[in-house]
């Protein structure tokens, strides 16, 4: 969510500037626009904030400054002099193409030159969490990204511009799943299911506020029991004692009805539930250990709910909550005794002992660069080499060298290390570099997404019995024995 912000600049005449910026500003836009009103040549001076100076070529969303920080110009050591700049483009299949640029060049002329032929209507530029489309391509200059020397790598994809605003592996909102409405026809208070409020709302596909939705909730379900509390009491004081058991018959049907409407809700939810599962019957493994292949490009997005930036307001008790977990956290290591190298081991052990006794079974996502994913089931305490093997047997060249890798950061996963010494369970994406890709016969089984999402729950939820592991031989075998226990190679 982009937020406005101002920085107030110190000039070598003594002035202070303001300067509105976002978060997407580079300081050297910032030192442009002060020494274009003051009459100073930029390629002079540098910002300094306290004691240190502030690379000019950095994004303001990356340097650390705060709203209303106050910075200074500095005459730089050096003049700076524009150079070439050598642009990578990324494309979707891995492909990648360079060329040396000026900065005063815009995106649009990058794309011309490097890669004619694409379609510049769909293009997308990546840079830094910064997308670029459309006729921002021909506005967005090298030198407005930060890029005034050196080399950089734009990542470019083809995307309906219209569904940029949707953001992938977000769940939906939550929205209530009853409310509170007077019954014209009674007086009783019963709770109904809002189908047409949610069908509207996902048929527009417009983003609603949480927040906002759920006080207009509390406020008409107050409303409406104050209304009914003073029907109650009026009728009490015309009436007399009299009625009291008349009231107490009311309330049972009232709550009677309201667990039947609850009853009815949640069987209907039950029911899409059922339907879901229905539709994965008919899956298609890919030999043994129930390996899927699906396209990461192709997970559903869901609409990107903005939230207010009075979410985002530190109250008074929000400090006094962060303020007692620090307290508490610093005495914790504080009072935290002096452990040996033996009794830290055994601590490291009792770990890897409560992680073998809950998972039993591993899933790894292999991701390829081509973003074709490959997934399966693997055991805690198989070794790295088992995915390895299990990768060759999906490869259009089974001979060919690679490796795979976990980021970030950057960490090569060895073949003699087990799983669970690799921080691979429960689950773990793991990345293949290497010449060969999958072979065309596995590219065409590809699946949908959602269908190796439910099979990763599957593997939480179904144990077999010969994976479950008998409490008497637990209790015999010492810590030692049972970690250096091979796993079985197969799922």
């Amino acid at each position: 969510m982009a937020v406005n912000k101002s920085i107030i600049v110190l000039t070598p005449n003594g002035r202070r500037q303001n300067v509105e910026v976002t978060p997407n500003t580079t300081i050297l836009q910032v030192l442009e626009e002060v020494c274009k009103k003051h009459g100073y040549n930029a390629n002079d001076y540098d910002i300094k904030h306290f004691n240190k100076i502030i690379d000019v070529n950095s994004i303001l969303r990356f340097t650390g400054l705060s709203n209303n920080a106050r910075v200074e110009m500095v005459p730089c050591k050096k003049p700076r002099n524009a150079s070439k700049v050598t642009v990578g483009i990324l494309f979707e299949n891995g492909e990648r193409l360079m060329d040396d640029f000026s900065p005063d060049v815009t995106l649009a002329h990058v794309l011309t030159t490097i890669c004619p032929n694409e379609d510049r209507k769909t293009a997308v530029i990546i840079y830094m969490h910064r997308k670029v489309h459309g006729e921002a391509l021909e506005e967005t200059t090298l030198k407005s990204l930060g890029l005034t020397s050196g080399k950089a790598m734009l990542r470019m994809m083809h995307r309906d511009l219209e569904q940029l605003q949707t953001q992938a592996h977000v769940s939906q909102t939550l929205l209530p799943k009853s409310s509170k409405n007077l019954d014209d026809n009674d007086d009783n208070v019963c709770i109904k299911y809002d189908k047409q409020k949610i069908s509207s709302t996902s048929k527009e596909g417009k983003a609603v506020d949480p927040i906002t939705l759920l006080k207009e909730e509390r406020n008409k379900m107050r409303s409406q029991d104050s209304i009914h509390i003073g029907n109650i009491t009026t009728i009490d004081k015309d009436k007399g004692s009299d009625n009291k058991d008349k009231d107490n018959v009311i309330n049972t049907s009232t709550c009677r009805k309201e667990l039947l409407n609850q009853n009815d809700v949640k069987d209907e939810l039950n029911a899409n539930l059922h339907s879901d599962s229905e539709e994965e019957i008919n899956i298609e493994f890919l030999g043994e250990r129930n390996a899927l292949v699906f396209n990461q490009a192709e997970v559903q997005a869901f609409p990107k709910n903005e939230l207010p930036d009075s979410f985002f307001n530190l109250t008074v008790e929000d400090a006094k909550i962060l303020l007692r977990d620090a307290k508490r956290k610093r005495e914790e290591l504080e009072e935290a005794p002096l452990l040996i190298e033996a009794q830290r081991k055994l601590e490291q052990d009792k770990r890897t002992l409560a992680q073998l006794n809950k998972y039993r079974r591993v899933v790894i996502r292999v991701q390829f660069p081509n973003q074709l994913v490959l997934q399966g089931w693997f055991k805690p305490l198989e070794t790295v080499q088992a995915i390895k093997d299990f990768i060759k047997n999906f490869l259009e060249d089974p001979t060919c060298d690679f490796t795979i890798y976990t980021a970030p950061p950057k960490h090569i996963l060895k073949s003699e290390a087990r799983l669970i010494d690799e921080n691979l369970v429960p689950c773990a994406i793991v990345y293949y570099s290497g010449p060969s890709s999958l072979a065309p016969s596995v590219k065409e089984k590809l699946i949908d997404p959602r269908i190796a999402n439910k099979q990763v729950i599957k593997s939480r939820m179904n144990v077999s019995p010969e994976e479950n592991v008998n409490t008497e031989i637990k209790k015999s075998k010492t810590i030692e024995d049972i970690t250096a226990v091979p796993g079985p190679s197969g799922c």
